[in-house]
């Protein structure tokens, strides 16, 4: 259970539906909401470019978001009148604010990033800073059909630390909207099967694959009520994600948490997915000891792949 539930709000759309399902969530969970926005005067906002003082400008800028962040807040109060709602206005980057006095067991919730394909690639976004940051789950939003709760959960699981810790979170998301899971594992073989070995090897692959399906939805359905599917796909882990969501759906992903040079440069199933989906994502990330455990752990398997290759 999440101790507060954070969203931020900077007055577009996408963070109005942002903040909409933030406190619907928080109404489900029974957990506090802050919503958080903040203000940056431009980096010419002095005396004379202006025509008044540095000190006024500051205070317009704080007023407009102060006015815009009441009125989220009324809407909020509205609609679930028994969550408890605070707000924060800060002057500065959105995302030091969204990440202050943030844990573990918190859930931070930010509307889909207005930069998507090369764009993000190169510029970076406020998502993808999060996720790669951030020390709980980060949810991002996009599109009026992320108002209430998920027809269903979806989770994509690769054997990893990280993706264990995404199928036990949606296990439990499932469980608390009392909707249905479903376990997603994609799985690629790059060679081309033309001999008798290749195609053993294949076979090993795909063995492989399903082991880790299964791993997963015996490992979710110790700990959740909910009815847990497994769908194993051939294709590659944000394809498979993709092509297996459908309006309603509630998308979760484990990240390893990259740090920003080698996530821009490599890119990851997270970024792919939080560019192109057009449903609610929820990227939970796993901790580094965690994920050197999970290295560990797959070692054996693919020692056998190059073997048999």
């Amino acid at each position: 259970m999440s101790a507060a539930i954070i969203v931020g709000y900077n007055g577009t759309g996408s963070a109005g539906e942002a903040v909409m399902w933030a406190a619907a969530e928080a109404h489900v969970r029974r957990v506090a909401l802050r919503i958080v926005t903040s203000f940056e005067l431009p980096a010419l906002a002095t005396e004379s470019a202006l025509g008044w003082g540095a000190g006024e400008a500051f205070e317009a800028a704080r007023q407009t978001a102060v006015a815009n962040i009441g009125g989220v807040e009324a809407a909020v109060r509205a609609a679930h009148p028994v969550v408890d709602v605070t707000t924060r206005v800060c002057a500065g980057p959105a995302t030091k604010d969204l990440l202050h006095e943030v844990g573990p067991d918190d859930l931070l919730v930010v509307g889909a990033s207005e930069h998507r394909g090369p764009a993000a690639f190169w510029l970076g976004t406020t998502p993808r800073h999060l996720v790669r940051h951030s020390p709980c789950p980060v949810a991002v939003i996009r599109g009026s059909a992320s108002r209430g709760g998920p027809d269903r959960v979806v989770v994509g699981v690769d054997g990893s630390a990280a993706s264990d810790r995404a199928v036990m979170w949606a296990g439990d998301e499932a469980d608390r909207h009392n909707v249905e899971l479903l376990v997603v594992h994609g799985w690629t073989y790059p060679y081309v099967a033309a001999y008798t070995a290749f195609e053993q090897a294949r076979d090993l692959a795909r063995i492989d694959a399903e082991g880790t399906l299964e791993r997963s939805v015996g490992l979710v359905r110790e700990r959740c009520g909910a009815n847990v599917l497994g769908l194993l796909v051939d294709g590659g882990p944000a394809t498979a994600l993709l092509d297996s969501v459908r309006d309603g759906d509630l998308l979760v992903v484990g990240s390893r948490g990259r740090g920003a040079i080698r996530s821009r440069l490599f890119g990851s199933t997270a970024n792919s997915i939080l560019d192109a989906a057009s449903v609610p994502v929820v990227v939970v990330r796993s901790a580094a000891e965690d994920d050197a455990a999970s290295i560990a752990a797959q070692r054996p398997a693919v020692a056998e792949l190059a073997r048999v290759r």
